[in-house]
């Protein structure tokens, strides 16, 4: 191939509008799981309706006097959030030992005009804007979801000009923000 060849090749990939990269360690992991059962998978409303019939029901058993069901239900309507907790942290912590293609994988995202591509030492892929799913932001990261399960993760104190790439993502796709 001539230099003049290589030359054009190259000067087509470096023409980028943004790069970044991220390390999926497990704290990352973590924290787009809990992300995504939060906001899309895991509704409140089933965990406040357990606890209000709880509530309830000791409330009832109070009045008739039966304070050791009283005693029981209160002590379920503390443990219950607690062990919902604790048990989803296990699963994510489980899920992230037991995947080797995502430990500690760092991922490079580069960002054009109409594409994204994605590279690792697993994957080479190219994203056009119009197949995402949907853009996701919270304090700390951008979730570019490619299906309803499935995102990039972009750690935002890894981007350059980060208000310039959040106006440019903006414009890309059904974006939300998601702050706490």
């Amino acid at each position: 191939m001539s230099n003049k060849k290589k030359k054009e090749i190259k000067k087509e990939t470096d023409n980028y509008l943004f790069k970044t990269t991220t390390t999926i360690t497990e704290k990352e992991f973590s924290r787009f799981q809990h992300f995504y059962l939060n906001k899309f998978k895991s509704s409140l409303i089933p965990k406040l309706v357990i606890i209000f019939l709880t509530i309830g029901a000791a409330i009832l058993n109070a009045l008739k006097g039966n304070w050791y069901v009283v005693i029981l239900l209160g002590v379920f309507a503390i443990i219950y959030p607690l062990a919902f907790y604790l048990t989803i942290n296990h699963q994510i912590k489980k899920m992230y030992r037991n995947s080797l293609k995502i430990q500690v994988l760092e991922e490079t995202l580069t960002f054009y005009e109409e594409y994204f591509t994605s590279k690792s030492k697993h994957t080479d892929l190219k994203v056009d804007y119009k197949d995402l799913y949907r853009i996701c932001e919270t304090k700390t990261n951008v979730y570019l979801f490619i299906s309803d399960n499935q995102a990039f993760i972009i750690s935002k104190e890894n981007v350059k000009k980060l208000t310039e790439f959040l106006s440019f993502l903006k414009d890309k796709g059904e974006y939300k923000k998601y702050f706490r």
